[in-house]
């Protein structure tokens, strides 16, 4: 791999040294050697050569020592890339970060999964609908990998007591990681390809509010659900010759530490943030700044401990400003709209392209991470014109959290398919048929939703 890489690399980076770029694709200077960064970075976040935090420093370095130098008159200030890296964007992710380690810390995750568990013992159906609605919501605000791990962890000791092919185990098995896949989707917050997307928005003056993007995702992600908990009927549970009658689930006890008061005002600091996100249109804050509030409260109050500020996830929020960071240099040297204009994408219609991109984003992330692949198509879509630029952009990343047809195709499903029990061509089948049936959701009430709120326009295809 090591080998592989480093011929890759000089592939990459070889062309630009000799201008080779300028003559094959009529590039100019800095152009050539943005696209030679974006190809060696691109290589090294697909393939997890290096870290992938490392690879976000990596953009920075090359924009501040081979990019900025050969621009000449006319180039960005430093400032313009090293922003990227503590954006509004990335404030609003670290709120949610934030939230996401005091639910775990005073055990709203696990409370809400009791409560769901307990209230659903007599009927497998209600048991694995109301666990996929309880993951996806989690998922909402919490890492969708942690959410599914948690998830799975409530219901592990249910599944020890199950034969790997009873159908209710498959059930449970399917139902986690993809609800948690799919509630990903449902705010700006709840996975990192929409706060990619959002980023790459604001650095074109272009904002979806938080009210607005759950009022499209939610709908999509609840149908989605659903379907799915339908579709695990139709294959496995129809046929459990059990009757379909749920086993007695141990859930964890309630940790005596924590008081009712505390788990209160813990509560009550999350709502109000989600409060103040969905109202930002109203009261004019922006999310980002909204998102220090429960930064401030939860460490400033010591609701919150050193231990979990430094266990919070840095190294996914350099990740997100090296994707933001190669996105503006997309958008400084020109080089968005040179692709747009190479391959025409500029003469198409908002619909034809918010068709397009999701495919396209869809279809790359069943096999690549979805960050991976946000970071490798957003970019392209900053070059549209201006009026293409939201519905492009939402269809890409969108596009990228709702493939889930293999095991490496999420971190969730890699996890779930690592209790046992399930083939990957069992995964390629559930998978897929809840990855097209999400997707069509998405294009058709999402997009619907869309045109509606006057966010995009679809009266042309």
């Amino acid at each position: 791999m090591i080998r592989a890489g480093i011929v890759f690399s000089s592939l990459a980076v070889i062309p630009a040294l000799f201008g080779w770029y300028q003559n094959w694709l009529g590039l100019t200077r800095p152009q050539e050697i943005n696209l030679a960064i974006a190809l060696l970075v691109s290589f090294l976040w697909v393939t997890e050569l290096f870290p992938l935090y490392v690879t976000g420093f990596l953009v920075l370095f090359l924009e501040l020592v081979w990019l900025l130098p050969a621009w000449g008159p006319g180039a960005p200030k430093t400032i313009t890339f090293l922003s990227c890296y503590f954006s509004e964007t990335i404030l609003l992710f670290l709120g949610g970060f934030v939230i996401s380690s005091a639910i775990t810390s005073y055990g709203l995750d696990s409370a809400i999964a009791r409560f769901v568990i307990k209230k659903t013992k007599g009927s497998a159906f209600l048991l694995v609908l109301s666990l996929g609605f309880a993951t996806a919501f989690l998922s909402c605000f919490m890492n969708n990998t942690a959410t599914a791990a948690m998830m799975l962890g409530l219901v592990s000791s249910m599944m020890k007591s199950l034969e790997e092919n009873n159908p209710l185990r498959k059930s449970l098995l399917f139902m986690v990681p993809f609800s948690a896949n799919l509630g990903g989707i449902g705010t700006p917050v709840g996975t990192l390809p929409n706060v990619i997307g959002i980023g790459y928005l604001q650095e074109r003056g272009l904002e979806i509010g938080f009210l607005n993007w759950m009022g499209f995702a939610f709908p999509v992600f609840i149908l989605s659900v659903f379907a799915l908990a339908i579709l695990l009927y139709i294959v496995y549970l129809k046929k459990d010759k059990s009757g379909n009658s749920v086993f007695s689930i141990q859930v964890m006890d309630t940790d005596l530490s924590l008081s009712k008061r505390d788990r209160f005002i813990a509560l009550s600091i999350i709502t109000l943030t989600i409060f103040g996100w969905i109202t930002s249109d109203w009261h004019g804050i922006a999310n980002g700044t909204v998102a220090l509030f429960p930064v401030i409260v939860f460490f400033g109050f010591r609701l919150l401990d050193l231990k979990e500020f430094r266990n919070l996830s840095w190294d996914v929020l350099i990740l997100m400003g090296g994707g933001i960071a190669l996105g503006k240099a997309f958008e400084e040297t020109g080089l968005a709209k040179h692709f747009v204009q190479l391959f025409l994408l500029g003469d198409s219609g908002q619909l034809g392209l918010f068709l397009f991109f999701s495919i396209l984003s869809l279809a790359l992330s069943c096999f690549l991470s979805n960050t991976s692949v946000a970071n490798l198509i957003l970019p392209i879509t900053m070059g549209l014109p201006a009026h293409l630029i939201l519905p492009a952009a939402i269809g890409a990343t969108i596009g990228a959290s709702l493939a889930m047809p293999l095991p490496v195709s999420t971190p969730p499903n890699a996890l779930a398919f690592s209790y046992g029990g399930i083939r990957s061509l069992e995964m390629l089948k559930v998978g897929g048929i809840i990855s097209i049936i999400a997707w069509t959701f998405f294009v058709t009430v999402g997009g619907l939703i869309l045109h509606l709120l006057g966010i995009v326009d679809f009266s042309k295809f």
